[in-house]
């Protein structure tokens, strides 16, 4: 979630800095600039373009907005979808498209973009945040403000996961078939055939906001105004930073081999080779 939606961002962003072990350069590709207002979350696509939500002013209705790059950065379309309130995360299964948008979720037929529904499907949520999707169709939906997690099995049903405050400042989210990965106040790791709920990571990996996965296992994660991690345990992790790298919600395009980093304090998104020296 970006500073400018929760007041405690800040402070964590001061502690995250304090504590969390020293990063060495990160690779950068490319950085890309000029149309952003606010980029939240970057989604890579299918046909290797990039999704960028920019909520461009969290009380100003209609005035966020979806843009579309190349995978070389290169712009498409600064609007690709215009006239949303506030977009925060998305995620594709197949060809629909779902976006999180100031407590609804609007799905869209992608490549068309053409939104499903006549009304956006409304999340029972304090600040609904980051979404992932299984292949059933059942959505997971972050509840930053009240710490927890909303599943939907259809549009018409939704609960709480597990139990309402389980996942303290609730906001980035992943799922590897049956586990589901939380990012907080700290990083949780979720069985969803058992209900159980590991606690994972060393201390100074708090306040995340994005969370990927490798072919390997590998977790990206950026702590909100952070660098980014590459996490195997808590003994075994790369932090690549740099100037300007400062994270909200990133994405992970394995074919391209980038993480891309959206700066919603710097209004960028930085392209890093992953695997690369």
């Amino acid at each position: 979630m970006i500073g400018s939606v929760i007041s405690y961002v800040l402070p964590l962003i001061l502690a995250l800095a304090a504590e969390i072990p020293e990063a060495r350069p990160a690779n950068v590709a490319w950085i890309a600039e000029g149309g952003f207002c606010e980029p939240e979350t970057v989604l890579p696509l299918p046909d290797e373009t990039l999704l960028v939500s920019n909520v461009c002013g969290f009380d100003e209705p209609g005035s966020g907005y979806l843009s579309l790059l190349n995978a070389d950065g290169s712009v498409v379309d600064w609007r690709h979808v215009e006239g949303l309130d506030a977009p925060l995360g998305m995620a594709l299964n197949g060809s629909w498209l779902y976006v999180v948008d100031n407590n609804r979720v609007r799905i869209y037929l992608w490549p068309a973009m053409l939104q499903l529904g006549a009304m956006p499907m409304r999340v029972d949520a304090w600040v609904a945040n980051d979404i992932a999707v299984a292949e059933n169709g059942t959505m997971y939906v972050t509840d930053t403000g009240a710490g927890q997690v909303m599943v939907f099995k259809n549009p018409r049903e939704q609960s709480a996961l597990i139990v309402q405050g389980r996942f303290p400042e609730a906001n980035g989210i992943a799922l590897d078939g049956d586990t589901l990965y939380i990012g907080g106040k700290r990083l949780w790791k979720v069985n969803l055939k058992t209900s159980y709920v590991q606690t994972i990571g060393p201390e100074w990996l708090s306040d995340i906001d994005g969370i990927e996965i490798e072919a390997d296992g590998t977790l990206q994660i950026t702590p909100v105004g952070g660098p980014l991690v590459r996490y195997r345990g808590d003994n075994d992790f790369e932090i690549l930073g740099g100037d300007g790298i400062s994270s909200a919600n990133h994405g992970y395009a394995p074919d391209l081999g980038l993480a891309l980093i959206p700066t919603g304090f710097d209004n960028t998104v930085i392209a890093i080779r992953i695997g690369v020296q």
